[in-house]
Parts: C-alpha cells; structure tokens; sequence
C-alpha cells in the first residue's frame, strides 16, 4: 500500500479557495467528498478531522489534509477502529510503530506510557526491539485492551471521540470569542 502523498496539494490549494493556508470544515467537507468524490458524512469527517487535527486550531493545514485523504481513501469508514487505525499511522506505513500508538492513545485520554506499550507490543509481536509495529488485527487488540483498563465509565471508542470533538469545539470557541486587552 503506497500512499500517493502528491496529489494532495492540488486538491488542497483548489479548496483553499481565500488563500489561507488552511481548509474549514466546510471546505475540508467540499475536497473529500466533491473533489476525491469519497462517500463521507460529516460526522465521521470531524471525528476523523479532530483524530488529525495536530494543533488543535479547528482548521486543516495541507499537511493534515494528507493525512485524512489517507485515512479516507483506506480506512473502513463505517468502522470507528479501522480509522482509528490509519489516523495512529503517521508515516502512512499501514503499520503501527510504538510512537504513533503512543500518540493516538494520549489523543484520546488513555493514560499509558511508551514502556507499557512496548510491553504490550513484545507479547504481540514476539520481538523485543524498537522496530516493532502492529498490524490491523494487532492493533485493535491492543486498543481493546487500553480502552477496557481506562475507560471508568465504559464509553465505547465512538462516545470517548464525540467527547473529543466537544472538548476541541469548546476551545475553538473561547479562542474565537477571547477578548484581547492590548
């Protein structure tokens, strides 16, 4: 599976129709579903768009935008675990390495660290180097597992990103209404 991370910036640049640098949602709405004509609903789009979204600015730089037509054009979007999957997958590897499952269990508030997940990794993977990486099935197991030990209130994966997803809107929100003193 080789991602073809070119094609991305004419279709960003034809969205970004002001100049801006960045895409809105509506936007981000018109490239992924007019432009790369992939069958999305918004809801899934902003829980995909908030799994990107790596300075929590509400927006879509190109780099982000990459990553989503990545995770759209792979990922099962019916399944909250397969996009789950293509968003922790940084390099566009189709595999899972130690950091990037780091990173997407701190996205969504699972408390773990690299040590634990890396023990966790040697037991799937039978190695114990840095060059571990899961795949789809390992993956999953493992989220399972994190999910079920941190999850107090037994929220399922689509509820623990909904509560995401307000919590980003919330900070959008006070950044667009803060009043400067200056």
């Amino acid at each position: 599976m080789q991602f073809d991370i070119k094609k991305c910036q004419p279709i960003f640049k034809q969205a970004d129709t002001k100049n801006k640098g960045f895409l809105s949602m509506d936007q981000l709405f018109y490239a992924i579903t007019r432009l790369l004509r992939i069958q999305i609903n918004m809801a899934t789009l902003e829980i995909i768009m908030t799994l990107t979204d790596e300075n929590n600015d509400g927006v879509t730089q190109e780099d982000e935008f990459c990553h989503i037509v990545y995770i759209c054009e792979n990922a099962d979007l019916r399944d909250t675990q397969s996009i789950l999957f293509y968003a922790a997958d940084n390099d566009y590897s189709g595999t899972i390495e130690k950091s990037e499952l780091f990173n997407v269990s701190k996205k969504l508030g699972i408390e773990t660290n690299e040590l634990e997940l890396f023990a966790m990794m040697s037991v799937l993977t039978g190695t114990q180097t840095d060059e571990q990486s899961l795949n789809y099935d390992m993956f999953e197991h493992i989220m399972d597992i994190l999910i079920k030990r941190n999850n107090k209130q037994n929220k399922q994966y689509e509820d623990i990103l909904i509560d995401k997803i307000q919590q980003r809107q919330h900070v959008i929100n006070l950044k667009n209404n803060s009043v400067s003193f200056i």
